[in-house]
């Protein structure tokens, strides 16, 4: 991915990239005009991670987010579980009908099935409310949406 990267980066000279564990890594503060993470926070503590992007943003530098998160399932929030049922009938057919275009089959096969299984046993998955609880107070003003296949995005400017 990084090769990748690279090879299509290459009028920007000013991209840099790392193969490093973010949570070890020390981010210079107040480095970063743009920070973006795609499908990476659900395998980090979110709180943490938060904060050290945070930290690493230069005043006026924007943190892009989007992630995968936990459908509500609470029962004595109504609104919440009745929201995961439209958003889980529409997406799972949805879902089911990418994985037949892009893959066709229905069904991963057993080896992804197995695969993503061990994938998920570390992963944490916010519900909405938590997403929102925690840029409330890490990233006040920041733009939080809900989109479809269980993901959301956050865009915050650092004042």
């Amino acid at each position: 991915m990084i090769r990748i990267a690279r090879e299509q980066s290459t009028r920007c000279p000013n991209i840099e990239f790392q193969i490093a564990d973010v949570m070890s890594y020390d981010l210079p503060p107040e480095g970063f005009d743009c920070i973006a993470s795609l499908a990476t926070l659900h395998h980090l503590p979110l709180r943490e991670i938060l904060l050290k992007m945070k930290a690493a943003l230069k005043p006026g530098g924007v943190l892009l987010i989007l992630d995968l998160f936990e459908p509500e399932r609470n029962l004595v929030k109504p609104a919440g579980f009745f929201d995961s049922l439209i958003v889980n009938a529409l997406a799972i057919p949805l879902s089911v009908g990418l994985r037949l275009i892009h893959h066709g089959r229905l069904l991963p096969s057993r080896a992804a099935r197995d695969a993503w299984a061990a994938h998920e046993r570390h992963d944490i998955y916010p519900t909405m409310d938590e997403v929102r609880v925690l840029c409330a107070e890490i990233l006040p003003g920041a733009e939080i949406k809900k989109h479809l296949l269980w993901r959301y995005s956050v865009v915050w400017k650092k004042p």
